[in-house]
């Protein structure tokens, strides 16, 4: 990897502008964290203070409920009295009420129990105590429930425990309870919160969530629980404080706008130097490193494409080796169209060689003593009334009749004829398993064609294809006369190929060269030989399922040597 970016100017360059990147990205987030924290610290030290603030105003208002207990609990006897003394005690009592009911608007009503929970007097609305608050408490008690009938809002209750502190007795003698309107203790909490962007819960003894508010732009559809999980706020929870608690979420960016300012500048200092580095990257990219990455991807292509040139039109030092380059490229292109044409000659006169040494092949057997002996054979075979035989005989002696044709050049017809000879002992040898079919269009029969082209595509499907198969198969040729080509195609159900067998016969295809056999690539030397470059072989394979190989030909050929 080092020794890459040694080699290549656009990675020095890039590595360099990761440097810079990595540098001004650890100064940006190191600022980032700083003030990140700091808003954090400020959110704690608030959340902390408006819930001492929250729990001071609750506690200051608790200490007035019990200031308000005693002095009613001063006019009241909690002992038996003659109906008189009764009616005096209610008229004192319903005055004292009323003084304190007026300084605070927001007790509704007024009750005490004795021990036993039997009213004593109750001032006020009429209250319908539940069943779950009907009990003497033995300490100060804040709580919400629904204490009147005809209304489904909650209702604070102070519940107040009365002792007699006569000649030193502590007994206890029932209960004073004040039933509260819930607007003034949430109003007290909201005007402590009311500056600051919180969320505050005033829950109870019975978990039960009396008045949850939102103060600040905080989203709707959020629960204190929602915000207690969220990263952006900071959770505190207050102590129980006679049965109630307050809970207070506050936000860590909506209570600090000075660290929201300098998280915005620092956002766009890097956004501006950000920008300037993409300006110095670009020019450079466009004006040096994309020129040179062209230069050398061009030299790496002039090979494939050794007639494009790279046409800078540029007077810097960039422009002068673009243009000694395509000098240079013209010089060469010259010298390899010589190379060339030296290359093609060469080349047929291989292919000339490679056609003699077919033919001295081909002459080496005696086409009369083998037409003797397969005469021989076939008129022993029908005297022996072996019918079989003597057609196997008679289509073999017309084979090596036709393979030792002195032209190289035949009818689509006598090619057919000669197939339909070859199929005739694929059938006797094979017992009918393998059946070949040949399919000529009647206006394609005359025209000439290459001899012995199409049999060993047959023979390869036989062999290859369908001799160890269990099932029976076939061998389909068709020859068709279709805009003055002939369309020729070879097809059988066999065993195909797999993908990496059916790829080195597309590369024999290609590079006819690079196989020595008489296969494939001996077919197509014979194509380029006859036909130049005015023909085309396709192959489809599929395992289990067959090969297909179309040839296409002009309909007219013209013999060499």
């Amino acid at each position: 990897m080092i020794q890459k970016i040694r080699n290549s100017i656009l990675l020095k360059f890039l590595c360099f502008v990761l440097i810079i990147l990595f540098v001004l990205s650890g100064t940006f987030y190191t600022s980032y964290l700083y003030v990140r924290q700091t808003t954090q610290n400020y959110a704690e030290t608030l959340a902390e203070s408006l819930l001492r603030q929250s729990d001071n105003a609750i506690s200051l208002y608790e200490e007035n409920l019990r200031y308000n207990a005693e002095s009613l609990y001063r006019s009241i006897v909690m002992y038996d009295l003659t109906e008189d003394e009764k009616d005096i005690r209610e008229a004192r009592i319903s005055s004292y009420y009323s003084q304190i009911a007026y300084k605070n608007r927001e007790i509704a009503a007024a009750i005490f129990y004795d021990n036993d929970m039997n009213t004593v007097v109750s001032l006020g609305k009429p209250v319908d105590m539940p069943s779950r608050q009907a009990y003497i408490r033995t300490g100060e008690d804040l709580n919400a429930d629904r204490y009147f009938a005809d209304s489904d809002e909650y209702y604070y209750a102070f519940y107040y425990p009365i002792y007699d502190g006569a000649g030193g007795s502590t007994a206890q003698l029932g209960m004073c309870v004040f039933i509260l309107e819930p607007w003034r203790i949430d109003g007290t909490l909201k005007n402590i919160l009311n500056d600051s962007v919180v969320a505050m819960q005033l829950s109870d003894s019975n978990k039960l969530d009396l008045s949850f508010h939102k103060f600040g732009d905080i989203p709707a559809g959020l629960s204190m629980e929602d915000l207690k999980s969220d990263r952006d706020y900071v959770y505190r929870e207050g102590n129980w404080q006679n049965g109630i608690r307050i809970s207070i979420a506050v936000s860590v960016s909506g209570n600090t706008a000075g660290s929201v300012a300098i998280r915005k500048m620092i956002l766009v200092a890097s956004i501006l130097i950000l920008l300037l580095l993409t300006v110095i990257v670009l020019f450079s990219y466009y004006q040096m490193a994309k020129p040179i990455r062209a230069i050398d991807k061009f030299i790496g292509n002039s090979i494939k494409h050794p007639e494009r040139r790279l046409g800078l039109h540029r007077t810097d030092e960039i422009g002068n080796v673009a243009a000694s380059l395509d000098h240079m490229l013209d010089e060469n292109q010259r010298m390899i169209e010589e190379i060339k044409d030296s290359k093609i000659r060469l080349y047929e006169t291989e292919l000339a060689q490679q056609k003699m040494e077919i033919l001295a092949y081909r002459n080496q057997i005696n086409p009369h003593f083998l037409y003797n002996t397969l005469s021989c054979m076939r008129d022993m075979a029908l005297i022996n009334d072996e019918n079989d035989i003597a057609e196997m005989a008679m289509a073999l002696s017309d084979i090596f009749r036709y393979a030792v044709k002195g032209s190289n050049i035949v009818t689509v017809s006598d090619e057919v004829s000669y197939i339909g000879k070859f199929a005739r002992i694929i059938e006797y040898r094979f017992m009918g398993k393998i059946m070949i079919n040949v399919d000529a269009d009647e206006e394609a029969l005359d025209k000439p064609m290459i001899r012995f082209f199409l049999q060993p595509l047959v023979e390869n499907s036989v062999f290859h294809g369908l001799e160890s198969k269990m099932d029976a198969g076939f061998v389909n040729v068709t020859i068709k006369d279709v805009d003055g080509r002939l369309k020729m195609a070879v097809e059988d159900n066999g065993l195909g190929m797999d993908e990496e067998t059916l790829k080195k016969l597309k590369e024999d295809i290609k590079d006819p060269h690079e196989n020595t056999g008489i296969g494939l690539s001996n077919i197509v030397q014979r194509l380029k030989l006859f036909y130049g470059d005015d023909y085309t072989i396709k192959v489809r394979s599929q395992v289990d399922k067959g090969t297909v190989i179309w040839i296409s030909v002009p309909d007219h050929i013209r013999e060499h040597g």
